[in-house]
């Protein structure tokens, strides 16, 4: 017989509060998102947090948005530093492209990314303070 036990819905929940709370954080200075136009070509935006990404990849020049693309920046530091492999996986299989579609293909899967996680730590918020502690209950 085996002793594992099955996960619940409700442990579920909570895995996924846990890792949308940890990938929408604000990190560190030395963690946050430094955009270049080449090597040695700082464009002095950063970014500290995926909403903060989201907007800056709004508005950087196309250049450096190929830049990033190109060296898998935006999927590592996505993926190691935010720890959302997810995202890193959409980000990483862009289409290659020279033109505003770039932008607007990362822009997209960045967005619906941060409405899936703040969906989720606010169903998992909701759920979990609609448990009853039936023993607290009296007739």
């Amino acid at each position: 017989m085996s002793t594992k036990k099955k996960k619940t819905p409700k442990n579920r929940k909570s895995k996924i509060r846990i890792d949308a709370s940890r990938v929408l954080r604000t990190v560190s200075e030395n963690e946050a998102f430094y955009f270049y136009e080449g090597i040695g070509k700082p464009t002095g935006e950063n970014a500290r947090n995926l909403a903060d990404f989201l907007e800056k990849i709004k508005s950087v020049k196309l250049e450096t948005l190929i830049f990033h693309h190109q060296r898998k920046d935006f999927k590592n530091w996505i993926e190691k530093t935010l720890g959302d492999s997810d995202l890193a996986r959409k980000i990483e299989r862009i289409a290659p492209s020279c033109d505003d579609r770039l932008r607007t293909r990362i822009q997209v899967a960045v967005e619906n990314r941060l409405k899936e996680l703040k969906g989720a730590t606010v169903t998992a918020w909701v759920n979990e303070a609609l448990v009853i502690d039936s023993s607290s209950c009296t007739s």
